[in-house]
């Protein structure tokens, strides 16, 4: 997708946009350290990308919501400023709306969002729209997800929901969860799970590498 995949943290998302910058990558793929995905996410970002160019306004008097017919230098187009990929809330996809079919039974719809966003498990920038977000953080004193989502306001973002990229947690007590969570409620998880994706990559590789799938402190 990228030049560049960046593990990142809610805490420090102006730490990703500096490398970004300073190597002035094309693109970048920026996930937070408890991201999850499922295992067909090379085949699920190849449709996305597909619906994604779809939705490209290449300013040569085509709609929005037509087939671009001129070339681009990113499989995903380049008339976007972030792809929201991880996400667990989203406004009500547009009629317009593209679709593609998910593992299992779930279609996933992608589209513009202007606001309305929230959480930040696995999104792409630019080398441009990292510029801008550098500056952009400077000025709000809101959580990151929430100003990124204040930032699609007025520029170009797509989202896909269900999500591509989600929160993984973990078996054990709720405290190994997010750390942006506080406190302590007691509650103690049999098994990991990660929403909405239905294949997850970490229980794969759990299984693979022969984890029992029980709690062992």
């Amino acid at each position: 997708m990228s030049d560049l995949l960046v593990p990142s943290c809610s805490d420090i998302p102006d730490i990703a946009y500096e490398r970004v910058v300073e190597a002035k990558y094309s693109s970048a793929l920026i996930i937070e350290d408890d991201a999850d995905w499922d295992i067909a996410l090379k085949d699920q970002l190849q449709t996305f990308a597909n619906r994604t160019r779809e939705l490209s306004n290449t300013g040569r008097n085509e709609s929005l919501w037509t087939t671009p017919t001129t070339p681009t230098h990113s499989p995903y187009g380049d008339d976007w400023d972030l792809l929201w990929l991880g996400n667990c809330a989203t406004p009500p996809a547009p009629p317009e709306a593209r679709t593609f079919p998910g593992e299992g039974d779930q279609d996933h719809y992608v589209f513009p969002v202007r606001g309305g966003m929230s959480c930040l498990y696995g999104y792409a920038v630019t080398y441009e729209s990292a510029k801008t977000l550098m500056g952009w953080l400077l000025d709000v004193d809101e959580p990151t997800d929430f100003a990124a989502s204040k930032y699609c306001e007025r520029f170009r973002c797509v989202a896909v929901w269900p999500q591509l990229i989600g929160e993984h947690k973990p078996m054990g007590p709720h405290t190994k969860d997010s750390s942006i969570k506080e406190g302590d409620d007691g509650g103690f998880r049999q098994k990991g799970q990660t929403s909405r994706i239905v294949h997850s990559a970490i229980l794969d590789m759990l299984e693979k590498i022969g984890h029992k799938g029980r709690w062992e402190g």
